[in-house]
């Protein structure tokens, strides 16, 4: 289950190929050939506001960054440091079939260390990659994350002319979005309707621009009433390549304000 595969340089979830925190040194990891149908691929992305910092685990085993290069558990993942530890493309490797994720917040904790905070049954399918986001908010009553969101990220054709984005919907309060392109809500609309807790499919972008990785505009407006919901944002997108967009935060809270995030999917 501990392998590591690299789609680029950077990767997402270092994974041990030893006990939790026993350093071994000159560790050999496997090349493993995108799609190779041993393996099913995960990325995971903490989207839960409130949660404690937490490490993965799949079966009881720990599945994110088991060690530091101090020989002692990693920092671990919450809300706030989701998108700065989870960097483009890569994917971490589980055998396929049924399994158990759970949470736990980080044994070095001042309060709680050890415990576990979130339980969600997976079934991932061989040669397939899937990202799965914490979702809703985090109670210190049931210290809890209760729900999450699991997404098969499937490869859309790509031309290097064109741009493809999906959006997903991971704000608490949300209403129902659209995303459309420019600055105003009477845009050109690239994908509708997008629930709570929810994931559009590929939508292409066909004339974003000149140049390489031209700016484009793109704001989310409600679904029910055409308004905008947000202000636009600006985002360099290069061409050739798949990006997810994604809106996190708790609606009508000031601690976690409506946020638009992105990420490169597929290149």
């Amino acid at each position: 289950m501990k392998k590591i595969f690299y789609l680029i340089a950077v990767c997402v979830l270092l994974l041990s190929a030893c006990k939790k925190l026993s350093l071994v040194e000159n560790s050999k990891y496997e090349t493993i050939a995108p799609g190779d149908p041993k393996y099913s691929y995960l990325k995971i992305i903490n989207v839960t506001p409130s949660s404690p910092t937490i490490n993965y685990f799949i079966d009881g085993i720990k599945f994110s960054a088991g060690l530091s290069s101090t020989g002692t558990e990693n920092a671990g993942y919450n809300y706030t440091t989701a998108t700065s530890l989870f960097p483009d493309l890569g994917y971490a490797t589980t055998t396929p079939g049924a399994h158990v994720l759970t949470g736990k917040i980080v044994a070095a904790a001042t309060a709680d260390g050890g415990l576990e905070v979130f339980n969600t049954p997976i079934n991932p399918v061989a040669g397939k990659y899937y990202t799965i986001f914490t979702t809703g908010q985090y109670s210190t009553a049931t210290k809890k994350i209760p729900s999450s969101l699991v997404i098969e990220d499937i490869k859309p054709a790509l031309d290097t002319s064109k741009i493809f984005v999906r959006l997903i919907n991971v704000l608490n309060g949300a209403p129902n979005l659209d995303l459309v392109r420019g600055d105003v809500a009477t845009g050109p609309k690239l994908i509708s309707n997008v629930s709570y807790n929810a994931s559009s499919n590929w939508a292409e972008i066909p004339t974003p621009g000149s140049g390489v990785a031209p700016v484009n505009k793109f704001i989310l407006v409600n679904s029910a009433t055409g308004a905008a919901f947000t202000t636009s944002a600006s985002l360099t997108f290069s061409k050739g390549r798949a990006y997810t967009i994604y809106i996190k935060g708790v609606l009508g809270n000031a601690n976690f304000i409506p946020t638009i995030t992105t990420y490169t999917t597929f290149y």
